[in-house]
């Protein structure tokens, strides 16, 4: 559902990039009650491009999360995210940063709300807030496909049943 985009001017291991990934998923789907098939992460190598910050050309890593705005998510929620993908950051590359550089700091964070609308694996996407409704009508399809063998399906059902969050959100009656 969401769209992290790392740009990266300095070279990022895979392990980093695994990392990374896998700490922007979790912070993701445990803030929104979000399954982790539908957080998108996608690196890109920006030591060839040009970015320019007050009229200069500089050398940056950033992060773009394209997410759905609405719901219940507030500006709070949001900034919150914000610093914490920061944070996961600091922790992966700064600290593993044996030169201790200033090329290593991620120099900015952008959380935009601009996903109005999109398809995932042939389901179109809730909006943001009906995530509980959308996952528990789409349930009988995600447990089809995985019996069929699809192994994102396999991923997701187990996850839905052995998150709580996700699990007791299911389970909830619409009334």
């Amino acid at each position: 559902m969401p769209l992290y985009e790392v740009e990266h001017c300095i070279a990022l291991s895979k392990a980093q990039r695994d990392e990374l990934a896998q700490a922007i998923t979790l912070l993701h789907t445990r803030k929104f009650t979000t399954p982790s098939l539908f957080v998108n992460v996608r690196f890109v190598d920006a030591s060839n491009s040009c970015s320019y910050i007050g009229g200069k050309e500089r050398s940056i890593n950033r992060i773009i999360a394209y997410v759905r705005p609405g719901g219940n998510r507030t500006t709070a929620d949001f900034e919150e995210l914000a610093q914490r993908v920061t944070d996961v950051w600091n922790q992966i590359v700064v600290q593993g940063d044996q030169s201790g550089t200033k090329e290593s700091q991620l120099n900015r964070v952008f959380i935009m709300g601009t996903i109005t609308a999109g398809m995932e694996n042939g389901f179109l996407l809730p909006r943001a807030g009906e995530d509980a409704t959308w996952l528990r009508d789409h349930a009988p399809r995600f447990e089809e496909l995985a019996k069929q063998g699809d192994s994102d399906f396999i991923e997701l059902v187990a996850e839905m049943e052995s998150r709580d969050d996700l699990s007791a959100k299911t389970k909830q009656r619409i009334v």
